[in-house]
């Protein structure tokens, strides 16, 4: 089974690191563009996205074969871009689908 997590998502501003976990365990520090890719065991996992502002966390299960991939994006409000623009620093907010 893979397990597949990109930062991919249109819309990513670009900034901040997103550090994945699978199981408790980091596997991964994502910048915008990076993708992982890593063989899972057959079971109930558990995968959660940390952007050090915002964690987001998602169970899922996988069967042998099976391919699970998610897609990711560190995005600002309506009003952060305008201050990221200026400052460099806005609160940002993880997007996350899954495929």
């Amino acid at each position: 089974m893979t397990l597949v997590v990109g930062r991919t998502l249109p819309g990513d501003v670009g900034q901040r690191q997103v550090y994945v976990e699978l199981d408790g365990e980091r596997v991964a520090t994502l910048l915008d563009g990076q993708t992982f890719t890593g063989e899972i065991a057959a079971g109930a996992h558990r995968l959660r996205l940390d952007n050090t502002l915002h964690k987001k966390t998602f169970e899922f299960g996988a069967a042998a074969g099976d391919r699970v991939e998610y897609r990711l994006a560190n995005t600002s409000g309506r009003f952060g871009l305008p201050f990221l623009a200026l400052m460099g620093v806005a609160p940002l907010f993880l997007k996350v689908e899954r495929v």
